[in-house]
């Protein structure tokens, strides 16, 4: 790898959904040039009020910068804009680094790695935490697998977009540390659902019960999400989409299944949410799944 960019404050960006936009903004008012790729024209009327230099291409974006930045929604999606004809690993120069935001699946990273380092491209799996809101605060938690010596250069970068950033380890360390996250939220989401709607049944008034459990030791950041839109039936601001949490959860799980791991937990949540997506509202709270949990008590 060469020792330093040739514009070392110009990245390209595909991938600029609520998240994307939002990170692509903060690297644009931090002084870089973005250089940014999308299928659809529209999404640059959407987004006229940040700066972003459209590219007619993946292969005119490649020109412009080695620092190439990824933000979309699965492992699929990742590999095609990749591995397609014309897409990254065809057009990035030697050298380049190719940072993903996407949450993907962790088998999957180590695979793209090393595909792209036997073209002399470096990929940082950096899968982030706290939604759309963290996205638009810049307090995303980051953690990135991949080469120590590559983090090292895009980490003054990462830090216009999050709080805590982390090199955690070899490609595909920074994927599975997502998915544990994403297990450990969305599982304890559901035992708070069960927990409250159990209360809930034997008589218990709802808002009483999640003070007194945050006043004791199952007290924790989702419960504090989560407890308020089940005692006020979801008519607060949504604060993450459910489907976003089903997509990663069932990803999770059928790579687990796949390793032959048994992990009932994981399995049980991943149907739940899967459920509520389903059959509830297009737009909705994780949280709701309170009512999947409650539909199902006396199945």
């Amino acid at each position: 790898m060469n020792s330093t960019f040739p514009t070392p404050k110009t990245i390209g960006f595909i991938g600029l959904g609520n998240m994307g936009s939002a990170m692509a903004a903060h690297l644009c008012n931090a002084g870089y040039t973005v250089l940014a790729w999308a299928r659809s024209a529209s999404t640059f009327q959407a987004l006229a009020d940040i700066p972003l230099v459209a590219q007619p291409s993946i292969e005119a974006l490649c020109a412009g910068t080695r620092l190439l930045a990824l933000n979309v929604t699965n492992t699929a999606d990742v590999q095609s804009l990749l591995f397609r004809d014309g897409g990254l690993a065809q057009h990035a120069q030697p050298g380049s680094i190719i940072v993903d935001f996407s949450t993907i699946d962790a088998a999957a990273v180590a695979d793209i790695a090393r595909q792209l380092k036997s073209r002399d491209i470096d990929y940082i799996d950096c899968p982030v935490s706290g939604g759309a809101a963290g996205a638009r605060a810049a307090t995303l938690s980051m953690m990135a697998g991949g080469d120590l010596a590559a983090f090292n250069r895009i980490e003054p970068m990462l830090k216009h977009l999050g709080k805590t950033i982390r090199h955690v380890g070899p490609s595909g360390a920074g994927q599975a540390i997502k998915a544990a996250n994403q297990m450990a939220l969305c599982i304890q989401l559901v035992g708070i659902a069960e927990a409250m709607n159990y209360a809930l049944e034997q008589g218990a008034e709802l808002s009483v019960v999640l003070e007194l459990l945050q006043a004791g030791l199952p007290a924790s950041r989702v419960l504090d999400w989560a407890g308020p839109h089940m005692v006020k039936g979801f008519t607060d601001p949504i604060s993450i989409e459910a489907h976003l949490h089903a997509k990663d959860v069932r990803m999770v799980a059928d790579a687990a299944k796949k390793q032959g791991l048994h992990l009932p937990l994981l399995f049980k949540t991943a149907e739940l949410l899967d459920e509520l997506v389903v059959n509830g509202p297009k737009s909705q709270d994780t949280s709701r799944v309170f009512e999947v949990v409650r539909k199902h008590m006396r199945a």
